[in-house]
């Protein structure tokens, strides 16, 4: 089954006020639009067009199995294990680090059972999840790492991010 979905588009300072605009095939305005998010995240689920005032999540709540099959329901439940984001950043921004599933699930579990609301200022881990990334550059983009030497790690950063598979990765 394929529905159709329209991305949910996120405005932060330092994103474009042309990229995203131009993607999706709309003049561009003078508020930055930074990332267009595809997905069935509760911040900013993606529209369905073809179903008038329904959104992914809310789809998803419904008919997750019929359109994502009984397998995918067993495994990840009511809820897409990832979030689609296009960003378009004008100004330069920070490299974010997220755990691991377990981490993630740990973290989780233990600030439920401290009491922290969920959107609280101080909470870490708003959900069980992890938040793997992948980048795919559409336009020109430079990445810089302070943390380490260009050559240490698994990305090898002077190539312009291009992976070292897989024996190279640290402890392999």
């Amino acid at each position: 089954m394929l529905v159709r979905i329209r991305g949910s588009e996120r405005n932060y300072a330092w994103g474009s006020t042309t990229t995203i605009p131009q993607l999706i095939g709309r003049e561009p305005g003078t508020e930055p639009v930074a990332e267009l998010w595809f997905g069935a995240h509760p911040a900013a689920p993606s529209t369905l067009p073809d179903r008038a005032g329904v959104n992914l999540r809310e789809y998803l709540l419904t008919e997750f199995e019929a359109a994502l099959g009984r397998h995918a329901l067993a495994r990840f439940g009511q809820h897409l294990p990832y979030l689609l984001k296009l960003i378009a950043p004008a100004r330069p921004l920070s490299l974010q680090v997220h755990p691991n599933l377990v981490q993630a699930q740990a973290g989780f579990t233990a600030e439920e059972s401290d009491g922290l609301p969920r959107d609280g200022a101080t909470r870490l881990y708003p959900d069980p999840n992890h938040k793997p990334e992948l980048l795919f550059a559409i336009t020109e983009f430079r990445a810089l790492s302070a943390g380490s030497a260009p050559h240490a790690g698994p990305w090898n950063w002077s190539a312009g991010w291009m992976p070292r598979w897989p024996g190279n990765w640290p402890g392999s």
